[in-house]
C-alpha cells in the first residue's frame, strides 16, 4: 500500500514529498525505481513520499540530475532545513526509544532520561509559565514514562554536562535527588557520565546542546534544542556525521567518569 504524501501547504518539507511522487508518477516509475536512482529501498522511498522521513542532500542531488529538475530538490531542502518540520516532535520521540546509541551534550540543564521528578517538574512547570506546557502534572507523567521507555532497550547512553547544568534547579531536596539518580544511572553498564568543567570554556558546546543518534541499520541522526523540546531533527548523515564529531570533540575536553562521579557526589544542592 503507498502512502499518501502530507498536504504540501503544510511545510517545505511537505512540499518536497508531494512533488516526489508527483515527479515519480509523471516519470512512469515505481518505488523500487526510485529507490535505485537514489540508493535507498522502496520502503525508504514510501517514507520519503508520506513525509516521514526527509531526503538529504546527496539523494536530492541524484534526483535533480535523473529527472533534469534544475536543481529544485536541492534548492529546497535547503530551504527546508530553515524552517519547521512539523513531524519533528513524533520523529524526536520515535529516536528516543528506538536508538542503540544515544550521545548527549547538555550545557544549561540535565536532560531525559537522567531527570528526577521533582526535576522535570520543576521545568514543565517553567514552560507552563511560559505558555509551552499545559497540564504539568500529565506533563510530568508523560516525561516519567518517556524516559522508563528510553532506557527499557539498555542502549549504550554516553552523558556529556556542562558544569553549569549542574548547577541548583529547586529546593535542597529537588537536587539531593538529583544527584542520587545521577549516580545510581551511573552504576549502569551501558551508561557513561562525564561532567566538562567550566575551566573548559570557551568551547564548542557554549552555542547548544544536542543529542546523536545511531540505530541497529546503521543509520545516524541528530537533535539540536532545549529542555523543552524546542529544536532540530537532523536526519542528513553528513550533517548528523558532523554533530557526532561535535561531541568526541567536546567529550575530549571533559573530565573521566571517576572525576565526574566524585564531582557530582559533592555537588551543591
Amino acid at each position: 500500500m503507498v502512502n499518501p504524501p502530507p498536504d504540501p501547504t503544510l511545510s517545505l518539507y511537505a512540499l518536497m514529498a508531494h512533488y516526489l511522487r508527483f515527479l515519480r508518477l509523471k516519470h512512469k516509475m515505481t518505488q523500487a525505481q526510485v529507490g535505485e536512482v537514489i540508493g535507498c529501498t522502496k520502503g525508504q522511498v514510501s517514507k520519503y513520499e508520506a513525509g516521514t522521513r526527509q531526503l538529504d542532500e546527496r539523494e536530492c542531488a541524484a534526483l535533480d540530475a535523473a529527472w533534469d529538475a534544475g536543481g529544485l530538490f536541492v534548492i529546497l531542502l535547503r530551504y527546508a532545513k530553515m524552517g519547521v518540520d512539523p513531524n519533528w516532535q513524533e520523529k524526536l520521540r520515535n529516536y528516543q526509544r528506538n536508538a542503540t546509541t544515544l550521545r548527549l551534550f547538555y550545557n544549561n540543564v540535565i536532560p531525559m532520561p537522567f531527570q528526577s521528578e521533582g526535576y522535570a517538574r520543576g521545568l514543565l512547570e517553567a514552560g507552563h509559565t511560559a505558555r509551552r506546557v499545559g497540564d504539568v502534572e500529565v506533563e510530568v507523567k508523560n516525561r516519567m514514562k518517556h524516559q522508563t521507555e528510553m532506557l527499557a532497550g539498555e542502549p549504550m547512553v554516553w552523558l556529556l554536562l556542562d558544569e553549569v547544568a549542574l548547577r541548583p534547579m529547586g529546593g535542597a531536596a529537588v537536587m539531593e535527588e538529583q544527584r542520587d539518580l545521577l549516580l545510581e544511572l551511573g552504576t549502569h553498564h551501558n551508561v557513561s557520565i562525564r561532567v566538562l568543567p567550566e575551566s573548559a570554556a570557551p568551547h564548542i558546546g557554549i552555542d547548544g546542546s544536542f543529542t546523536c543518534f545511531e540505530f541497529g541499520n546503521g543509520r545516524a541522526a541528530a537533535f539540536a534544542g532545549t529542555s523543552l523540546d524546542v529544536g532540530r531533527v537532523i536526519e542528513d548523515q553528513d550533517e548528523a556525521a558532523d554533530v557526532a564529531i561535535r561531541f568526541e570533540r567536546i567529550a575530549a575536553r571533559s573530565w573521566s567518569e571517576d572525576q565526574s562521579r566524585e564531582w557530582i557526589a559533592g555537588m551543591r544542592t
